[in-house]
């Protein structure tokens, strides 16, 4: 295996079909559909399938895809912080952020912001909200996270509030209150934060409305030490809502009026922000705004930072990063076997014992290490009394490389598991009417033999499921249906059975094309087949529209008729004794067939077959052939 495959694959994946993929690459279709052959004989799986013209990854090839795209990053980061260390130029936004939030909003942006601008690198600068626009206005900083008032200083965009709760003991007088005044706390000490946190800042101009000094019994810039402090009550203090956990020690109440801190998005006065900056921008006021407690604000500004974000698409394919004046990344090929290569140099520190090691001559491995260099322009190893020794940038390949090789071997892992039905797991798509059986009966059966198996069970109708196995997005389908046969897809019937309108009392007269009064009407959920075919029966053999009651699964449906709550349609097969006495017959006879279904061309491991085995033993008798005469 090799980087550029990687890319390859991702590309086709990327843009749907072979020829859009190999135009973008710069190759020949022939070429590329080449490299895909490559790739599945190499795994055993098919990775694409067709469908509506284009090519969409099996849960394979999504397997695969998702370590390639770890490989790729790998390599890129690599590359990046390679050139950096050579002295190349590199462009780079500052992020300033207050300390403790930091890593936080740091950890949550970084990969988005990477995988879209992977030639741009992100600085992390920790500036507390008070210094952050003189931190912005100096050069220091390109873009910030800020909390607490607008700055006259630099170009603020406001775009949530996070109320502030005051936190006493729960042993306090007005602990019972939902409300409080902040003067009711006139004789109280306060824990509180330092003169640089913005908390602090809305805490003073709150005293001094209030008109008194409170007693500072503690205060720290620390905010886990400030936690701490007030859960051995020492006294009250401003809390973010954001930060509030239940517990026994403390209580937090609203202030009356409530009090905001504002989250704002900063940077310098009269700059326009960068394509890469309004995207960082908008990654971060989106996860922001993931956490419910934060109250969106109505801000143009940040409404369209956002909705960039959120109308790119994901770019899977790195973008090109000039590694030197003429080296690109789409033209960086590393191989597995070389990485192994240049990894025993660095271990063994000598050319003629690592390829003893590796079973080469010493000019192959020696042409080997010159190649890699040359390819990407820098020096990975010098020469020191008699040993090769890495340079700083060699540190970094050959740590990297090490990654590249546990993703490679983590993917080969997982297929062999996969292939031998020892781990991974299945999707199955299965009709809501038949979830509560398979899932109580089909999935401990299939467990017994295959506990390293996880089945994902989506609930979904037949038309639903048929789609999901042409998309390759489900393994197995389990559903109902009223033609047995598909043009695509292998369907094999389990059993059959005849639907039936079920009367709420077996003594009521049949309404089907008769002139009674529009009957009382129970439905299965809407988007089922079963709802599908009821509507479809009730519009061909009722005079006037029914009266519809109630709406549920099928499984209560079938609870809620033996009660005689209303009438209802349903498989003749499920119906209790009591129930088929009430049952009146349709002409022709609609049958509705219990389907299992898999494509074709998937080639599933063994599991599979032993999950389909057990869907089988349950679902083969599941509807009881009609054995009675209804009239």
């Amino acid at each position: 295996m090799n980087t550029k495959q990687c890319r390859y694959l991702l590309a086709i994946a990327q843009y749907g079909s072979l020829s859009a993929a190999s135009q973008a690459l710069g190759i020949s279709q022939p070429a590329l559909s080449k490299i895909l052959a490559e790739w599945e004989s190499q795994s055993g799986f098919s990775l694409f399938l067709r469908y509506k013209h284009k090519m969409m990854p099996t849960a394979v090839g999504r397997h695969i895809l998702d370590y390639a795209q770890r490989i790729l990053e790998e390599q890129n980061r690599m590359l990046l912080t390679m050139r950096a260390m050579t002295g190349d130029d590199r462009q780079q936004i500052r992020l300033c952020t207050a300390p403790n939030r930091a890593a936080i909003i740091y950890s949550h942006v970084y990969h988005d912001f990477s995988s879209r601008f992977p030639d741009i690198s992100l600085q992390l600068v920790e500036q507390y909200a008070s210094e952050q626009p003189g931190a912005i206005r100096r050069g220091a900083a390109d873009l910030a996270l800020g909390a607490g008032p607008v700055s006259k200083d630099v170009a603020d965009i406001t775009f949530a509030r996070e109320e502030l709760l005051i936190a006493i003991p729960a042993s306090h007088p007005l602990a019972e209150c939902k409300q409080v005044a902040l003067d009711q706390f006139r004789d109280m000490p306060f824990v509180l934060q330092g003169k640089k946190h913005s908390i602090r800042r809305i805490a003073d101009d709150l005293f001094a409305k209030a008109g008194f000094l409170p007693l500072i019994a503690f205060e720290s810039n620390d905010v886990f030490l400030l936690d701490a402090m007030l859960h051995q009550a020492i006294g009250a203090g401003f809390v973010s809502r954001i930060h509030v956990s239940p517990c026994d020690d403390l209580v937090y109440l609203h202030l009356n009026p409530p009090v905001y801190q504002f989250s704002h998005i900063r940077y310098p006065k009269g700059h326009e922000l960068t394509q890469a900056e309004r995207y960082l921008a908008g990654l971060i006021i989106r996860h922001r705004l993931s956490d419910s407690r934060y109250e969106r604000l109505d801000c143009p500004e940040a409404d369209a930072l956002l909705s960039a974000v959120e109308s790119s698409k994901p770019v899977m394919l790195p973008e090109t990063i000039p590694v030197s004046g003429r080296q690109m990344t789409d033209e960086i090929s590393l191989r597995s076997d070389v990485l192994r290569y240049l990894i025993a140099i660095e271990e063994a520190s000598s050319l003629s014992a690592a390829a003893e090691q590796c079973y080469l001559s010493q000019p192959a491995l020696s042409r080997y290490l010159k190649d890699t260099e040359q390819m990407l322009d820098i020096r990975l190893f010098s020469r020191s009394h008699n040993r090769l020794v890495p340079t700083n940038a060699g540190k970094i390949f050959i740590n990297d490389a090490r990654n590249i090789l546990r993703f490679e071997s983590e993917m080969q892992k997982k297929l062999d598991e996969y292939r031998e039905g020892h781990g991974g797991n299945l999707i199955v798509h299965c009709d809501p009417l038949l979830l509560d059986t398979f899932e109580s009966q089909c999935i401990p059966l299939f467990s017994e033999k295959n506990s390293g198996i996880t089945v994902q069970v989506k609930s979904h109708s037949g038309n639903h499921a048929q789609e999901s196995l042409l998309k390759a997005s489900a393994d197995i389908g389990l559903f109902l249906s009223r033609t047995p046969e598909h043009p695509i897809l292998n369907q094999t019937v389990l059993c059959q059975t005849e639907l039936m309108y079920v009367c709420a009392f077996s003594n009521s007269p049949s309404p089907l094309q008769s002139e009674t009064a529009a009957p009382r009407i129970m439905l299965a959920q809407e988007k089922t087949v079963l709802r599908q075919e009821q509507e479809h029966l009730l519009h061909e053999y009722l005079p006037t529209p029914p009266d519809i009651v109630c709406e549920a699964d099928p499984s209560i449906l079938l609870r809620l008729a033996a009660t005689g709550i209303a009438d209802t349609i349903l498989p003749f097969g499920l119906l209790s004794t009591d129930q088929r006495a009430a049952a009146r017959t349709f002409t022709g006879s609609p049958q509705l067939y219990l389907i299992i279904a898999i494509h074709p061309a998937r080639m599933l491991p063994k599991s599979a077959s032993q999950l389909t085995d057990a869907i089988h033993e349950v679902f083969d008798h599941f509807f009881t052939p009609a054995d009675e005469t209804i009239l």
